[in-house]
């Protein structure tokens, strides 16, 4: 596993001027918590951040070295990235501290691989599923989850407790679908499908 390095200055400031003097300054305001730590507020630079996140890949574990009146490295996840409403910056960044023996959920993406025999016989692609929730390892974590379609005929389904990757438990229930093949639409159904399209893109005008 790639070891990706963040550098993060811990920080007392509070408030709305204390925000605005580290944008200034060429910060992004941040937080690291943990189930078993005291949030902590941070400041991580920009130009370091915009270098960073085009090497990051979701659910990625970074080592955080912390500076300033905490110090020391540890294991952290990105969990969200807020944007400012105005303006094309960032806002601020959450990140959680992570133990490398202890599970964690996440969130993984769902891709679909190969050409349905449904679809070859004019059946269409339904996908239930863009993501799915699942436990396990931090080191255990999956960058996706490939779901091969190539065997499914019109009518047949994937269904979550088909999925298996090992030291991976998934979180959803088993029973829901991932995707489906369905039939092709009638030329009835056609109609009326073309009409509330042209009816949706008239509201958007």
């Amino acid at each position: 596993m790639e070891e990706i390095l963040i550098k993060a200055e811990t920080r007392s400031g509070k408030g709305k001027s204390a925000v605005k003097k580290i944008r200034r300054e060429g910060g992004i305001p941040a937080v690291l918590y943990g189930k078993d730590t005291e949030s902590i507020p941070l400041t991580v630079s920009l130009k370091d951040w915009e270098k960073l996140r085009k090497r990051l890949k979701r659910n990625a574990i970074l080592k955080m070295e912390l500076f300033g009146g905490v110090t020391g490295s540890r294991p952290v996840m990105v969990k969200n990235v807020q944007r400012a409403v105005i303006g094309d910056f960032i806002d601020h960044i959450d990140f959680l501290q992570v133990s490398m023996e202890r599970k964690v959920e996440v969130e993984i993406p769902i891709y679909l691989i190969g050409e349905s025999k449904g679809v070859v016989d004019g059946g269409i692609v339904e996908q239930h599923l863009r993501t799915v929730m699942a436990e396990c390892l931090p080191s255990q974590i999956p960058e996706k989850v490939d779901v091969d379609i190539t065997n499914l005929g019109i009518g047949d389904s994937v269904h979550v407790h088909e999925i298996a990757i090992e030291g991976v438990k998934l979180l959803e229930n088993p029973g829901v679908a991932i995707v489906t093949i369905i039939p092709p639409t009638t030329g009835e159904e056609k109609v009326v499908a073309e009409e509330t399209v042209v009816a949706e893109e008239k509201k958007e005008e």
